[in-house]
């Protein structure tokens, strides 16, 4: 497998550290409101990472974190709960939005079933033994921070000019440009804010850990330093990334990860998100105009995770035609006047030179979809159906893309007789009781192409 690797900014064969064990961990939601449309591309582009590596041998232990506590959430928390402990408010807000964020990630067809999922406020005390141990920090009014300055390695994503005296950034997240010592650990200051006790060197500093050092913490303990892959979207290489990497070799003496993967921006209208420029989406703004969540998922699918992807509700609204292609085709299964593909196919081999070769090249999702309609464009109703290597390639395109294709079932009986009573009317030439019959099975959600080979129905 050929991945992207941020650090060195090529195109390297994938070697795991051991064996065919790969360690993976990706940077999960800050969970104080629904996660909008670009988050949910990058947790797209990180599930069709864990299944091709998977599909391609490798064994994935696939670690993701929840943000639970940060200058957002403990914000929101108290706006919305301020009568409420400190911590049972963070609590009783982010246990709702990862719900709320896993029921969507679920639409999306996105699998945490063999992901280790972690929460921020249970691995204080890990965030606090890696404090301990980063020798190039200092105390402040305020906190504990990280002095750039004592890291010359600092700035391996983008070109810094780290001239700079110990001009500190409290906030978590702050503009990409600016180069400043930042917070590994945060003083309580407000009573409403949640706390922890850590005592460093003799000192009691009450509060709660930094954004940067959380995953740091969470990604080693679980996968070790280094690890093999660690992906996020690409406004987290700087300064998210750029701080994570600083404290884990600044404490360990060791790289955090051998490869890092980022995927790119989703803009909407050719724009950047903006709540003021009110083209701020989330899954429920799509499901609501009903468009199945599928169909954004292969608009993320149709695009490289490393170019951007322009979001327009008629880039979704072809999106969802081309689901409903697939769909239909995977429907042509239950129905015996339909064929799906060439005899000639070979399935196996289909599989591995025209999909999983495409997906083993930097995920080239396009690619790989491209070559699906193509066989899909071979359909000639009245062929003879080739089962075996049809239900191969259903699967495989649930194992790798996660569209959810393979296991739709059948219309009903009742739906069935319909269909058989219109092809008797028609047979009769009364095509009036025909378009009557077509009438009620649209109104059930069926459709129906008449070929030359009989009936062909399909879901509206």
């Amino acid at each position: 497998m050929k991945l992207y690797n941020s650090l060195t900014k090529k195109l390297e064969e994938f070697k795991p550290q051991t064996g065919n064990s790969v360690g993976l961990y990706t940077c999960g939601p800050t969970v104080y409101d629904h996660v909008h449309i670009g988050n949910l591309r990058t947790y797209i582009f990180e599930d069709t990472l864990r299944r091709s590596l998977k599909q391609l041998g490798y064994k994935v232990k696939h670690v993701m974190n929840i943000t639970d506590v940060d200058d957002k959430t403990i914000a929101r928390s108290h706006q919305k709960y301020p009568s409420d402990d400190p911590k049972e408010a963070l609590k009783k807000l982010t246990r709702h939005y990862e719900d709320v964020f896993i029921k969507d990630a679920e639409a999306l067809g996105i699998d945490f079933s063999e992901s280790k999922i972690v929460r921020a406020t249970e691995h204080v005390n890990q965030m606090q033994e890696l404090i301990r141990n980063i020798p190039n920090k200092y105390m402040a009014a305020d906190g504990v921070y990280f002095d750039i300055t004592k890291y010359p390695d600092y700035g391996v994503f983008v070109n810094l000019d780290q001239s700079h005296t110990h001009h500190r950034i409290e906030n978590d997240e702050y503009d990409k440009d600016h180069v400043a010592d930042f917070a590994l650990w945060k003083k309580k200051k407000e009573d409403h804010e949640p706390s922890w006790v850590f005592e460093l060197d003799g000192q009691q500093l009450d509060g709660r850990p930094g954004w940067h050092i959380e995953c740091s913490a969470m990604a080693t303990h679980y996968l070790g330093q280094p690890f093999d892959i660690h992906t996020g979207g690409v406004d987290l290489k700087f300064p998210h990334h750029e701080n994570e990497i600083a404290q884990s070799k600044s404490a360990n003496g060791k790289d955090l990860s051998n490869v890092f993967l980022h995927a790119e921006h989703l803009l909407v209208d050719g724009h950047k998100m903006s709540k003021s420029l009110n083209n701020f989406y989330t899954l429920d703004d799509i499901a609501k105009k009903g468009y199945d969540p599928m169909a954004f998922r292969l608009l993320v699918l149709q695009s490289h995770y490393r170019s951007q992807l322009n979001f327009s509700w008629e880039s979704l609204e072809a999106a969802q035609n081309a689901l409903n292609t697939i769909m239909q085709w995977a429907d042509l299964k239950h129905q015996p006047n339909a064929t799906v593909m060439d005899e000639g196919i070979d399935a196996n081999r289909w599989i591995k030179e025209n999909f999983l070769a495409p997906l083993a090249d930097d995920l080239n999702t396009p690619t790989a979809l491209s070559e699906l309609f193509k066989l899909i464009a071979r359909v000639q109703p009245g062929e003879k159906l080739s089962d075996q290597n049809y239900a191969s390639i259903l699967t495989e395109i649930d194992k790798q893309l996660g569209l959810d294709v393979s296991d739709r079932p059948d219309i009903d009986e009742e739906q069935k007789q319909l269909i058989k009573q219109r092809e008797q009317a028609r047979d009769q030439k009364d095509w009036g009781k025909a378009d009557e019959l077509r009438k009620q099975l649209e109104e059930q959600g069926v459709g129906i192409n008449d070929t030359p080979a009989g009936p062909i129905w399909f879901r509206l």
